[in-house]
């Protein structure tokens, strides 16, 4: 009989000492320890040190398992050692077919291949954290050194009209969740909902945002269950750091558990360390009605939109969200919101309105004390009806103390500060805003008006033609450029360029146009052109939160430089008729004081209109409200200089040149306002002329 080959007889041993079948049932014992580990990680929230120590036991126990079946074997009388085979044991296993040989060397394959994947999905892998879900899918890429995240719109599997509404809700929520954790970058909702459907791959997107991961999700809904597919991606390496799947029945408590889980598996796979507060908020539900919640979802998407109609649906749904849960904070202090923006806006300008901005900012925090949204409420109601910005910037700074990602707090901030005439600091906040919100043109448009405010207009034009790029039908960044063309540099025709491309864009021109055109036409010596724009005027006036200017006092402001005095004497007088009978229904709107006054000093009427522009700005003085102030003080300005006042209207302009405001020097030199002061020194000299 011929010798065995030395290979041969190696496996042979292997074989006869049972090393084969301890290396698979250590394997697979190995594979599912680790993986119970994890799952124990998890729920009993261990460090990542415990998974660690799992796996490396089990990979340093494996040689020494295979070393001791090697030496040792377990018989009937115990555990001996295992002794030298004879020749005719070894002939015996070789000469064995195949199909008894080779299956138990595959089990210990599929044992060792088991153990590799165990230490894998352990070391190779970012952290998961799914406990609620189905099972976290492995990681197979690097943690980014930066925490910025953009969540992408969830896709809607089931393709029906009725999950869509759900899956637009779970996204939003889900941001919301994820603006609580301070050490996350979050993009905002506006600056991702270019995003659906989109043909754009993980890089494209993360470069255009700004971030290092990006989240992609699917919803599917059939009744009364849902499923929900997530997956956070590296944007450099295209790799998942983390994924899962979650399925259940479509209740409250459920999709928040499932929004809670997602969000503080995100912190964990970006090493975002969670503070026991925004635990706390993370955790919090706040409803337990389906139907109330979905109620709100509607209201504070149609609430977005500001126009009049929007705010009073939005009231009506949160309406019916409060009635189905009178405990709903959340509801009552976006109802409260509404109400502060429907007086803002000149909606409804009663104190019934006021009170019910107050009450219910009040409820929603005796319902949930130290509720982001309550502050943001209560911030809303000191600012938008009380003028008092130093308590409503107290409020909403203690609502990002909850929300440090919430861009629509950040705003609220740099529109309080604006007020205030804090106009750097405003601007540091509409920055971060637009680091939040990349994507968004009423972000960039936000910093174009600021900057303007501060005459830094090359700055804000490049500002203005990035909200453009986003959104070419976007009237007020084509307004803001055509203001900047005239107060940088008197440019009337670069103006008349911007607004031109306004009205194709928009197919029509609008009532901001209209207004503008007015103006441009007036600075430009164009009477007749500025008298068919004042025709044009929407609802037959200018009405916006700085000045109120009827048609007719527009008309007789044309009239004048067209040297018409019969027709600019009766234009004024109709306007004085309009504006008294405005002033006389409410003798504390300042725009209403201001107007009476000019069209008064219009009709030479001098003392009269002194009185009344004077009292439109003990009104509104700058100490109450810088922007609007200023405007008060111009007008005033302008009275003086139709009345004879000449030096008290050049101090008022040297005034209003030394703030942030809407006035330039360009414009002082241009608009025929301000032709009875063009001889005097010191008008000269403050415009550059002198």
């Amino acid at each position: 009989m011929s010798e065995t080959p030395g290979h041969q007889r190696f496996f042979a041993e292997l074989k006869r000492r049972h090393v084969f079948r301890v290396a698979a049932v250590y394997g697979a014992t190995a594979f599912v320890i680790v993986q119970a580990a994890d799952v124990f990680q998890e729920a009993l929230r261990l460090p990542e040190a415990f998974l660690t120590g799992v796996a490396v036991l089990a990979l340093l126990g494996f040689p020494l398992a295979v070393a001791l079946a090697w030496a040792f074997d377990r018989t009937p009388q115990g555990v001996v050692r295992t002794e030298a085979a004879t020749t005719q044991e070894i002939q015996e296993i070789v000469a064995q077919p195949a199909s008894r040989r080779w299956p138990s060397g595959l089990l210990a394959l599929v044992g060792i291949a088991a153990l590799a994947a165990a230490a894998w999905l352990t070391f190779v892998r970012a952290p998961s954290g799914a406990a609620t879900g189905s099972g976290a899918v492995a990681a197979d890429g690097v943690v980014p050194a930066e925490a910025s995240l953009a969540v992408l719109p969830f896709a809607n599997l089931s393709g029906d009209e009725e999950t869509q509404p759900f899956a637009d809700g779970l996204h939003d929520d889900l941001l919301t969740q994820l603006s609580k954790i301070g050490a996350l970058k979050v993009i905002s909702r506006t600056s991702v909902q270019e995003y659906r459907n989109t043909t754009k791959n993980v890089r494209e997107i993360s470069s255009e945002l700004g971030v290092a991961t990006v989240l992609e999700g699917g919803v599917q809904r059939a009744g009364d269950q849902y499923r929900i597919n997530v997956q956070l991606i590296d944007a450099d390496t295209d790799a998942h750091l983390w994924a899962d799947q979650y399925s259940g029945e479509l209740t409250t408590a459920n999709i928040f558990d499932v929004q809670t889980d997602i969000a503080t598996s995100i912190a964990d796979a970006l090493q975002a360390n969670l503070t026991a507060g925004e635990r706390e908020q993370l955790e919090r539900l706040p409803t337990e009605s389906l139907e109330a919640y979905q109620y709100y979802q509607r209201a504070r998407e149609r609430r977005r939109f500001y126009e009049e109609t929007d705010l009073r649906t939005g009231d009506r749904l949160a309406s019916q969200a409060v009635e189905l849960d009178p405990g709903f904070a959340e509801a009552w202090a976006l109802k409260a919101v509404i109400a502060s923006e429907i007086y803002w806006f000149y909606y409804d300008r009663s104190d019934s309105i006021v009170a019910v901005a107050d009450d219910l900012s009040r409820r929603a925090l005796e319902l949930a004390p130290g509720l982001a949204e309550g502050h943001w409420a209560r911030g809303h109601y000191f600012y938008r009806t009380q003028l008092d910005f130093d308590r409503a910037m107290a409020e909403v700074e203690r609502a990002l103390e909850s929300r440090p990602g919430e861009v629509d707090f950040v705003s609220l901030t740099g529109d309080i500060l604006r007020r205030k005439g804090e106009m750097q600091e405003a601007l540091a906040r509409y920055e971060h805003a637009v680091e939040l919100a990349p994507r968004d043109p009423n972000t960039h448009e936000t910093v174009c008006e600021t900057r303007a405010l501060l005459r830094e207009y090359a700055e804000a034009d490049l500002s203005c033609e990035r909200a453009l790029e986003l959104q070419p039908d976007f009237f007020v960044a084509y307004s803001q450029l055509a203001q900047d063309r005239i107060s940088a540099a008197g440019d009337t025709a670069g103006a008349r360029r911007w607004l031109l491309e306004a009205e194709t864009q928009g197919g029509g021109r609008s009532s901001l146009e209209t207004f503008q055109a007015y103006d441009l036409e007036m600075m430009a010596r164009n009477p007749r052109a500025a008298l068919a724009a004042a025709a044009d005027f929407r609802d037959g006036a200018v009405n916006s939160q700085f000045r109120y200017l009827p048609a007719t006092l527009a008309a007789g402001f044309a009239h004048r430089v067209g040297g018409d005095e019969e027709a600019a004497a009766a234009a004024f007088d109709s306007a004085r008729v309009e504006l008294q009978a405005l002033v006389d229904e409410n003798p504390t709107e300042p725009r209403y004081r201001s107007g009476l006054g000019l069209a008064l000093a219009g009709l030479g009427r001098n003392e009269e209109a002194i009185r009344e522009g004077e009292e439109g700005l003990r009104l509104m003085p700058p100490e109450k409200e810088a922007w609007r102030g200023a405007w008060r003080v111009a007008d005033l300005a302008r009275i003086e200089a139709m009345t004879g006042r000449h030096d008290e209207a050049i101090e008022r302009l040297e005034y209003v040149l030394s703030v942030p405001s809407d006035i330039s020097v360009w414009m002082l030199r241009l608009d025929p306002a301000w032709d009875p002061l063009r001889g005097n020194p010191r008008f000269k000299a403050l415009v550059g002329e002198g």
